[in-house]
């Protein structure tokens, strides 16, 4: 479910990912309409798109956004599932969503992580039927429309990948940076070169279903 975090606690207990959608739009519009001028929306590559359009339409919600300053924070996302199939898999290995502390897809595995610190693995594959079918046609892992977007790809445990992406996005991120909020490093070529490799991989995706279906 979708919030309008106001506190640092609220944003510290509405982190992490559960790889289902979410209707987020749906709550900034909320925070808009009532009066909210600088917010900051995270959201997946189709999300960000969806606020893009919104903020250069000359139509719809375009009035609502003249005044509202909205920084978009993109997250990578290469597969998002039904969360109701999602809730039946770990179910059906006795293992409770409220239990879940974390979970991540890392390296062809489906990551889940307990309150209780123990740790599940699953085969990628096990999920795949229920993936959501609107991304088969997305080509974007890492929010290229967001002003800073982040993800695990190329980092090692316990880091994240961030790329700033606008002139706005790079000043907050370096001045959170220099006043010792968070600490970071460049990625190594190394480290780029995973991020690239699939930021392809799920571009090439979408050119193989266009061919496809043209057979």
């Amino acid at each position: 479910m979708p919030i309008v975090a106001k506190t640092r606690e609220e944003i510290i207990e509405s982190s992490g990912s559960i790889y289902s959608h979410s209707m987020t739009l749906e709550a900034l519009m909320s925070a808009v309409k009532q009066g909210m001028n600088s917010l900051a929306f995270v959201g997946t590559s189709c999300n960000i798109d969806a606020v893009t359009q919104m903020q250069k339409s000359s139509y719809g919600f375009l009035h609502l956004f003249m005044w509202a300053k909205v920084l978009k924070l993109g997250l990578f996302c290469m597969d998002t599932f039904y969360y109701e199939r999602i809730k039946a898999v770990l179910e059906s290995y006795g293992i409770m969503l409220e239990n879940v502390e974390s979970m991540k897809i890392r390296k062809g595995k489906f990551e889940v992580i307990l309150k209780d610190g123990k740790e599940h693995i699953f085969k990628h594959s096990e999920f795949d039927e229920y993936r959501s079918s609107s991304c088969r046609f997305c080509t974007d892992l890492t929010a290229e429309n967001s002003d800073i977007s982040f993800g695990g790809v190329g980092s090692p445990r316990c880091w994240t990948t961030v790329l700033a992406r606008s002139a706005i996005g790079y000043e907050i991120f370096n001045e959170a940076v220099d006043n010792g909020y968070i600490e970071a490093r460049h990625l190594t070529d190394d480290e780029l070169e995973k991020v690239l490799n699939l930021a392809k991989m799920k571009k090439v995706q979408m050119y193989d279903l266009n061919r496809r279906q043209k057979v």
